[in-house]
C-alpha cells in the first residue's frame, strides 16, 4: 500500500541518483499519509495535468522525473526578475520552500519550480500552489481546496 511504502524518505539528491530511471520513491517523508489531505492533493493535481514535469501523486514520484527535475535546479538560471518569483513563493510555501526540509524534494522541486518560472511563466503564487500541492512531508495538513464529488 502507498501509505506505507518506504522508499521516500530525507535524504540528499544522491539517494535518487543512484536509483535505477523505471524505480519510484513512494510514500511519506516525515510523518504519517494523511488520506483526506492525500485526496485533495491528487484531485487538485489535475489542474496541472497537462504540464509533464509536475507530479500527479506527491506520495508517488518516478525516480525518472526527480532526476530531471535536479537537472533543472542544476542548469536553469533565473534572471533578477524570476529569482523574485522564487523568493516570494518560499515566503507563501506553506512548508517555507519546496519541502519541509532540504531533502531530495528540496533540490528536485527547487528545479521544478525554476522550469515552470523559465517555461510557463508561473508567478509566485502558481509556484507556491504546486509546492504545497506536492507536498509528500505527510501529516494532517490541508491544501484547502474543493474536492469534487466522485
Amino acid at each position: 500500500m502507498l501509505k506505507d511504502a518506504q522508499t521516500n524518505y530525507c535524504a540528499g539528491p544522491q539517494m535518487v541518483e543512484i536509483r535505477q530511471d523505471d524505480e519510484r520513491l513512494q510514500g511519506s517523508c516525515c510523518s504519517p499519509m494523511a488520506f483526506h489531505r492525500y485526496e485533495e492533493q491528487v484531485e487538485s493535481l489535475k489542474k496541472y495535468s497537462h504540464i509533464k514535469q509536475i507530479p500527479k501523486d506527491p506520495y508517488d514520484i518516478e525516480v525518472s522525473l526527480a532526476k530531471e527535475l535536479l537537472g533543472y535546479q542544476k542548469t536553469i538560471k533565473l534572471t533578477a526578475d524570476q529569482q523574485k518569483i522564487y523568493d516570494d513563493a518560499m515566503k507563501m510555501s506553506h512548508e517555507g520552500g519546496p519541502c519541509c526540509c532540504k531533502c531530495w524534494r528540496w533540490d528536485a522541486f527547487e528545479g521544478l519550480a525554476k522550469y515552470l518560472i523559465t517555461e510557463h511563466n508561473f508567478d509566485s503564487q502558481q509556484v507556491a500552489e504546486v509546492w504545497d500541492l506536492i507536498d509528500g512531508c505527510g501529516g494532517e495538513g490541508h491544501a484547502h481546496v474543493e474536492v469534487a464529488p466522485k
